[in-house]
């Protein structure tokens, strides 16, 4: 028997994510970006499966919407979407690993000549990526991470004017950009942030006016767009604005119209009616205050959906908020639906979305919304409208 399962109605519990609301959020987030330079490039980031949004059908639609870029966090990303590139006939979107250059030299030799841009975070890994270059006669394009104060990875700002004197001189290698990342970049007025980005325009000027010129520049993510938009540089790196939220709910100063993109569905499955006292799920940590009913829907920390919110978050059914009840399962969560709201089995739920963004599971849970997309598993079907 051949089981279609990717059928929708194969599944109760589904991602949906809506392509043109995707459209509608880059096309907003590049014009806002080019407030201080008309002529920014985007590069769209799609690591992380696209935090939780699919990769490769993700990375598609914002090429054909126009990003001049997508960004991954490893090669094993890269291979996989360059490959999903190609086939669709995409070979002329740049794919930008902002990771460490792999030491697996067999998947550096078949990303060469990919269309595929590097970063080097030092001199070893120049060096390394170097070595991969002259053995396969190719010239391959890089841009030099420069750390201006997250202390991640990276060259030290001290250290970025050296290296790159170093790499210029090495034959595999075409210097084509430097980056940097902010650290507190979703609060507006952020002195750090401000700190940050003079430090890092000084040492890429004094790099500009006395070694080479690069063609991009950037250290903007989402936040920097939003808060700390600089014309000197020619190239920023949305990430979460693409997928409908702002770093920081709580902060945002300005709004840009974007939405959620992906909605986290479900179906009641079981309704039971319960007298006052009843406990509900592992650990007894719910009982009921009065006569009424108890929906079971098939979606648990299995899923992706946080243990952490338990008894704390609601679902949206029917055009009203239900709070959950008891402890979340690996496969199943319960709601406290009372007795008077025509309620019934399979009736939609929505878990989050634009009715109940994941904002709001990620203020319940002290996280962020990008954690909460990304943690959805790989067992929730995403289906694309």
């Amino acid at each position: 028997m051949n089981l279609k399962t990717v059928e929708k109605n194969f599944s109760d519990t589904f991602a949906e994510i809506d392509l043109k609301i995707l459209r509608k959020n880059f096309l907003k987030v590049r014009k806002h970006a080019r407030i201080s330079n008309k002529k920014i490039r985007i590069c769209s980031i799609v690591k992380a499966n696209a935090y939780g949004h699919g990769m490769n059908i993700v990375a598609e639609e914002l090429a054909r919407c126009g990003t001049d870029y997508l960004g991954t966090a490893d090669y094993t990303e890269t291979a996989e979407l360059r490959n999903y590139l190609d086939s669709r006939k995409l070979n002329n979107i740049p794919v930008l690993c902002l990771g460490l250059v792999t030491e697996k030299t067999k998947l550096l030799e078949k990303l060469a000549g990919k269309n595929v841009e590097f970063s080097i975070a030092g001199i070893n890994s120049a060096e390394l990526l170097n070595r991969t270059a002259e053995k396969l006669n190719k010239k391959l394009t890089v841009h030099i991470q420069a750390d201006s104060g997250i202390n991640r990875t990276g060259f030290h700002l001290s250290d970025v004017y050296e290296g790159v004197r170093k790499i210029s001189s090495m034959k595999g290698l075409k210097i084509k950009g430097i980056y940097s990342h902010f650290a507190m970049s979703e609060i507006p007025g952020n002195a750090y942030s401000k700190k940050q980005l003079k430090d890092f325009k000084d040492v890429t000027k004094n790099i500009e006016n006395n070694l080479i010129k690069f063609e991009l520049r950037h250290i903007s993510n989402t936040g920097g767009i939003l808060n700390f938009n600089d014309g000197y540089f020619n190239m920023a790196r949305p990430g979460i604005s693409l997928y409908g939220f702002y770093p920081d709910e709580k902060r945002v100063r300005q709004r840009i119209g974007i939405e959620p993109v992906m909605t986290l569905r479900s179906k009641i499955k079981f309704i039971k009616l319960l007298d006052k006292g009843q406990s509900i799920s592992y650990g007894r940590t719910y009982y009921t205050e009065k006569r009424t009913r108890i929906a079971s829907i098939p979606v648990g920390y299995g899923d992706g959906y946080s243990r952490a919110l338990s008894n704390r978050s609601k679902i949206y059914v029917n055009g009203k908020l239900y709070p959950t009840a008891g402890t979340v399962c690996m496969d199943w969560i319960m709601a406290d639906i009372g007795l008077k709201d025509n309620i019934k089995v399979n009736d939609s739920v929505e878990l989050f979305g634009r009715n109940y963004p994941a904002y709001k599971l990620a203020e319940l849970t002290d996280t962020i919304s990008y954690e909460i997309t990304c943690n959805i598993s790989s067992r929730v079907k995403r289906f694309y409208i």
